[in-house]
């Protein structure tokens, strides 16, 4: 019975050895200037995981557009249900990585234009970012 007592007096006096784990996050975001005309966009996120589990980026949504595809790497990337984010990694917010397609822009992008994109993930995290359009 003492070592309960023990172990919740050191939690109390040692502040900071009890933490809660950092949450996987969305900090950088881009856009290529679609041509003139287009119903389509490829957005490009970083997506930062610093847990100890490798999460996937099951979906993702903004106002700008009627959907958003899941897009594998390469400037052909298939569609693809999710993408991996490594544990205590990251994705690139790069052409070659896996990135997010925009269907069904609701109004033309131009360059300096902001997005705000919001990816979920396997656990139900929704990780907001504000993208913005420039030229690749």
């Amino acid at each position: 019975m003492r070592f309960p007592v023990a172990a919740v007096a050191v939690l109390l006096v040692v502040p900071g050895l009890v933490s809660a784990q950092p949450a996987p996050s969305a900090p950088t975001a881009w856009i290529a200037v679609p041509a003139a005309g287009a119903t389509t966009a490829d957005a490009f996120v970083e997506v930062s995981n610093p847990t100890m589990y490798e999460i996937y980026v099951t979906a993702a949504s903004t106002d700008a557009a009627a959907s958003v595809e899941l897009r594998a790497g390469g400037a052909q990337g298939a569609v693809v249900p999710e993408f991996p984010v490594p544990a205590y990694g990251s994705t690139a917010a790069a052409a070659d990585a896996p990135h997010l397609r925009l269907v069904g822009l609701k109004k033309p992008l131009a360059a300096g234009d902001t997005v705000t994109l919001t990816l979920t993930t396997d656990g139900g995290a929704a990780l907001k970012v504000t993208a913005t359009v420039r030229q690749p």
